[in-house]
């Protein structure tokens, strides 16, 4: 038996709140990633076996790291502007990538992407016109928090899109949770 995971970042309810709103300027023909589903992802684990968990939340829950405050500000597109999939807000810290660099070496055998952080708001599966959302949304501050603990999570791809669930919480040091 397998579970589709990966490791992430939550956001806040403020944070989800300013991007769903934004989400509600996309045109028709985008798909909006739901409001409790916006996250951060650190690392994409894929399918993974019921008994490799434990050694991977060993792993994460040895992670050393301070919490620090993530920006969520600007609006971008993969793989381009031009020719878009996937819509999302850019996510700025000085501690967010080196958490994802100690993710990455403590789950090393686990594929490695380059990382950018990134809240994914919508994906796109033709042609939609975009270019005045990412102009009215260039430099926008949706708001900015103190990640506090980073998640191990569960995502069942359903009918009706993802359904995501916490299996471990793994706190950063100083934080007050």
């Amino acid at each position: 038996m397998c579970m589709r995971l990966f490791v992430a970042i939550d956001s806040p309810p403020w944070v989800k709140k300013k991007l769903a709103l934004a989400q509600n300027l996309l045109p028709s023909g985008v798909r909006k990633v739901e409001a409790g589903n916006l996250h951060i992802t650190l690392k994409f684990l894929g399918e993974v076996t019921l008994k490799k968990i434990p050694s991977i939340e060993q792993r994460l829950g040895a992670i050393d790291q301070e919490d620090f405050e993530i920006k969520v500000r600007d609006v971008g597109a993969f793989p381009n502007e031009e020719y878009v999939r996937v819509v999302w807000a850019g996510c700025k810290g000085a501690g967010l990538k080196k958490l994802a660099e100690k993710v990455d070496i403590a789950l090393k055998e686990y594929p490695k992407e380059e990382f950018t952080g990134h809240i994914t708001i919508a994906r796109v599966a033709g042609k939609a016109p975009l270019r005045g959302f990412f102009q009215d949304y260039r430099d926008f501050m949706f708001g900015y928090f103190n990640a506090r603990k980073f998640l191990l999570m569960a995502s069942e791809l359903t009918s009706s899109g993802p359904k995501y669930s916490v299996l471990a919480e793994f706190p950063l040091r100083g934080a007050k949770l």
